[in-house]
């Protein structure tokens, strides 16, 4: 098994690399080691039924987790650049939210920047401008969702219905998938029943289903 990791991170070296660089910093090789952690993850989880490349699949792993460990040291910066396009983002949120009338969906957003929709969900994985970003390492609603098709084009469709959520129905997904709070756990913080928690995470399910399908 250790033999087999060791190759695995020889033969994706170089994307770890590219990624560390795109971060910036000073702290070059301690973020190496977080993002082999990262890839060491990915090929835990990964299946071949997910019919995806396993670099393509590996991408937010490793970013995760470079981010984990920058922002457990506060004497890294990031990447000027990448601040600046998240400040545009979050600029370009504003305007379009004031001009639309609701908070733009990503794919609106990517075009009033005009950069390309990966490159949005990249900036946003790395300054976490989104709350309810990629979340591979705890993917229960992808795997509910999806069950064994999971593919970056789901994804983006997943991440475009999330964005149409309403706040509550944010909290509510994030609690119960991202950070595994059963319905009961939910009632008892929100001082109401199971039942009506039930209820609520059905019609927000399946609001995202109809929005995806």
């Amino acid at each position: 098994m250790e033999d087999n990791l060791q190759e695995i991170i020889l033969d994706n070296r170089n994307l770890i690399y590219s990624i560390v660089h795109r971060f910036g910093g000073n702290d070059f090789e301690d973020m190496y080691q977080a993002g082999c952690l990262g890839l060491i993850n990915a090929y835990k989880n990964f299946k071949n039924e997910y019919n995806v490349k396993f670099t393509t699949y590996a991408y937010p792993f490793i970013v995760g987790e470079i981010y984990k460990f920058i922002a457990s040291n506060k004497s890294i910066r990031l990447n000027s650049d990448i601040m600046k396009l998240s400040n545009k983002i979050k600029k370009a949120e504003e305007v379009l939210t004031n001009h639309l009338g609701k908070s733009p969906t990503d794919s609106e957003l990517a075009s009033f920047l005009e950069i390309d929709l990966y490159k949005l969900y990249e900036i946003r994985s790395i300054s976490k401008v989104d709350s309810l970003d990629y979340e591979y390492e705890n993917n229960n609603l992808y795997d509910f969702l999806f069950k064994d098709e999971i593919s970056i084009d789901n994804l983006i469709d997943l991440k475009d219905a999330l964005s149409n959520l309403t706040k509550n129905e944010k909290d509510l997904i994030k609690n119960r998938y991202f950070n595994n709070l059963t319905q009961s756990d939910l009632a008892k913080l929100n001082h109401t029943n199971q039942v009506k928690v039930s209820r609520e995470e059905k019609k927000v399910l399946t609001k995202l289903k109809a929005k995806m399908y």
